[in-house]
């Protein structure tokens, strides 16, 4: 898979791999910019390696513990419970939701134990009766996260336009994130 690496202390153009007496807190990357990393790196089927830059003495500095460990609890608060799931191998899978619902964020998975075999791909809601297009993609793999304007929907809808074989879905899940 592809790999996307980042120190985690190159906030302010201060790419720093390797700590150094003196560093303080401000130099690493705010929340805000480690989830969207997290988002066009994990959410485009790659691995996201965060360096940490321990100290002489092989800790981290208690600010950048603190600020991975606020990381991963935005993680699971965004994707840690999806409002449906659904799986299938199939050119098209509906997720209904519990009545109408706010959407802004859909999560797709292939068993890539298969191969990689989605194309294309395009994600529609189904707002007030009729479907609407919210996003399309070329590429799926490990998983791939979708992040649209909100819309008020009663199901969302994945058709794989283009593909080398069946597609394999493990997962296609809805989410509101605020």
């Amino acid at each position: 898979p592809a790999m996307a690496d980042t120190p985690l202390r190159g906030y302010n153009g201060r790419h720093e791999w390797f700590w150094e007496p003196g560093d303080d807190d401000k130099a690493v990357y705010p929340l805000a910019n480690l989830m969207d990393m997290y988002e066009k790196s994990v959410g485009r089927n790659a691995t996201l390696i965060i360096g940490l830059t321990p100290d002489p003495d092989g800790l981290l500095p208690p600010g950048d513990a603190a600020r991975l460990k606020e990381l991963g609890q935005e993680i699971r608060r965004r994707f840690g419970t999806p409002l449906a799931s659904v799986s299938g191998n199939a050119e098209t899978l509906t997720l209904p939701l519990k009545g109408e619902q706010s959407v802004n964020y859909c999560i797709i998975q292939e068993n890539i134990k298969n191969g990689e075999r989605i194309r294309q791909y395009q994600i529609e809601a189904k707002v007030n009766g009729k479907w609407q297009t919210v996003c399309k993609g070329e590429s799926v793999g490990h998983k791939r996260i979708e992040k649209f304007e909100p819309v008020e929907a009663t199901a969302l809808r994945l058709t794989v336009s283009e593909s080398v074989a069946l597609p394999d879905i493990i997962n296609f899940s809805a989410y509101s994130v605020k």
